[in-house]
């Protein structure tokens, strides 16, 4: 391929994440393969998606393969790279790091081509497993399907839905189909239910927004609370008082008393006293 198809491919890189971790000094670290295209130090790609489908710029701040800095990696090749401003938290297994200009979009809804492999009874709408596309596990529901009900050995088309994140796939994917020992496997064919890049970033700022006004809330709502009740402490008021030390006095008496000597007690008697007794 000429540089330039290269250049236009880009970095298309599916996050086989074997591991994500934040090292001091470093900041976020992922590891994956390139499925294809170039990814150079310094690039700015597409991270995601998040909960709500959004991809977000993120640059790529050093690169290391077998353990050594590297300036690019070509697909094909597997490689740690350290994130710049992405913390540890927002990263997940089944995200990607994809160029801006292929405009990637997440997906909720799919349709693939399915083949089962074992299952004891039968399959039917409304079933859940888990599906294992790349790196992407998460359950997924049937919503249709071209058959009344599945078997061992047959094959339909299936109408999936994700039922926590949507994800990012592309036609031709391989997934697997799994529940306890029912195993499926199949292709992607179609993409059905993409998420609005506006309207999830829309969401994402007013959702933000909103915990910015519960946090600052929260907090005038505790200072407020703190003023109010200082005024009225009883510590502040009233000075503070050794509960121990009364007893510790008597204590010493009671030692000093106990310490007196016999001779010292039989000359403080008045002899008269002494001989009345």
């Amino acid at each position: 391929a000429s540089s330039s198809h290269v250049q236009f491919l880009s970095a298309l890189m599916r996050n086989i994440w074997s591991c994500f971790f934040s090292w001091q000094g470093v900041g976020t670290v992922v590891s994956g393969t390139t499925l294809r295209g170039l990814i150079r130090l310094n690039d700015t790609l597409l991270l995601g998606p998040d909960p709500l489908g959004v991809f977000i710029p993120i640059a790529v701040k050093s690169i290391h393969r077998k353990r050594m800095p590297v300036k690019e990696v070509h697909g094909g090749q597997t490689a740690s790279f350290a994130l710049k401003k992405i913390k540890r938290a927002s990263i997940r297994k089944g995200m990607v790091m994809i160029s801006p200009k292929l405009q990637p979009q997440a997906t909720w809804e799919f349709e693939a081509e399915i083949l089962v492999l074992h299952h004891p009874t039968t399959i039917s709408p409304r079933y859940q497993a888990m599906v294992h596309c790349g790196s992407i596990r998460q359950t997924a529901t049937i919503l249709t399907m071209n058959k009344d009900c599945l078997r061992t050995g047959d094959k339909a088309t299936v109408h999936f839905r994700f039922i926590k994140t949507p994800e990012y796939l592309h036609c031709d994917q391989k997934l697997v189909f799994r529940e306890g020992r029912t195993k499926a496997v199949g292709t992607i064919t179609k993409l059905l239910q993409s998420v609005s890049t506006q309207a999830a970033k829309a969401q994402q700022s007013k959702s933000q927004a909103t915990r910015k006004t519960f946090r600052e809330g929260a907090a005038g709502t505790e200072d407020a609370a703190g003023s109010a009740g200082r005024p009225h402490s009883p510590t502040a008021t009233q000075p503070s008082q050794k509960s121990g030390s009364g007893g510790r006095r008597r204590g010493g008496q009671r030692h000093r008393g106990k310490s007196l000597n016999p001779v010292t007690i039989a000359s403080a008697v008045p002899a008269g006293a002494a001989g009345t007794s």
